[in-house]
């Protein structure tokens, strides 16, 4: 997403931690400061199945110059609290620091399904921490940023439980996944003091849904699938029908194409024959009758 007006020149995005394609945005909107409260990008995110990375950068001179205190939240929870220096163009969140008794593990971040329970005393995710899953946010604070010192790195806590089946909206939250037990980093740490005469404040927010809970909610228009005719049957020939073209295709219906000339040439020779055996018998010829073949020799065949 594009941040406008005022604090055009940012840009805010989720992209997929392997393969770096950015996730599907839908609905971006943009909204200006009113009523104290900071101007707001937002839009509606596809979530997809594999870890994924939180990124900004400054997409333009004037923002480049700016320092700001960068904080990241998930469902709600704060992911990490970031000193985005003069000139330095993007931040990238893609990992999240957690205590699991007394190790400290690192893990990705991922989309997951929230485990569900028709038993609404098992239940053990409010509605008020419910109603903020599904978000991931980046809020965006000018000011002066003065080190402190290089400490430890802060953990952070990703929501989790079950929610009540009949109750849930889209049952998915962020987790962390691939976790591996670490050594605490050390990191340089900052003190932000805001900007008291120039004071700015932006924030991105994505709603994050699976694609079907996008198309219910008709945030995503699918296509119908395509109905096809289902085939016509085919009839069945009477059987007494006459077929008036009877040669097998491929067949040469001439194989023999000059036979039934050959016939009637022999034919018409036996008839002059006799007419004029005839016309001898009339004349008182003495020609002895001469018995007349009007068979055809087939050895032509």
């Amino acid at each position: 997403m594009l941040s406008e007006g005022t604090a055009a020149g940012l840009e805010a995005w989720i992209e997929g931690k392997d393969d770096k394609k950015p996730l599907n945005e839908y609905q971006v909107q943009h909204h200006k400061a009113k009523n104290g409260e900071s101007s707001y990008t937002e839009c509606f995110l596809e979530t997809t199945d594999d870890p994924f990375t939180i990124n900004i950068r400054k997409v333009s001179g004037s923002m480049e110059k700016k320092q700001f205190q960068a904080k990241a939240y998930v469902d709600g929870n704060i992911l990490e609290s970031r000193a985005w220096l003069r000139y330095r163009l993007s931040q990238v969140w893609d990992k999240v620091y957690e205590r699991d008794g007394g190790d400290f593990k690192r893990s990705s971040l991922q989309f997951s399904p929230i485990p569900t329970t028709d038993d609404p005393t098992l239940v053990t995710i409010d509605p008020i921490t419910m109603s903020k899953i599904g978000t991931i946010e980046i809020d965006l604070e000018e000011g002066t940023l003065v080190e402190t010192g290089v400490q430890e790195a802060r953990s952070s806590q990703l929501s989790s439980g079950t929610v009540y089946e009949k109750g849930k909206k889209f049952a998915y939250s962020v987790s962390g996944s691939d976790s591996t037990v670490c050594e605490i980093p050390k990191v340089m740490h900052y003190t932000f003091v805001p900007d008291s005469h120039k004071k700015f404040t932006h924030r991105f927010i994505f709603r994050y849904r699976p694609r079907a809970v996008l198309v219910q909610m008709r945030i995503i228009d699918e296509p119908e699938p395509s109905l096809t005719p289902a085939p016509r049957p085919a009839r069945k020939r009477k059987l007494d029908a006459i077929d008036v073209d009877a040669t097998p295709e491929g067949e040469d219906e001439d194989v023999k194409p000059d036979l039934n000339a050959k016939r009637v040439k022999y034919l018409e020779e036996q008839v002059k024959h006799l007419a004029d055996q005839l016309k001898r018998s009339r004349n008182g010829s003495k020609d002895q009758d001469e018995v007349v073949d009007l068979t055809f020799d087939d050895d032509d065949d």
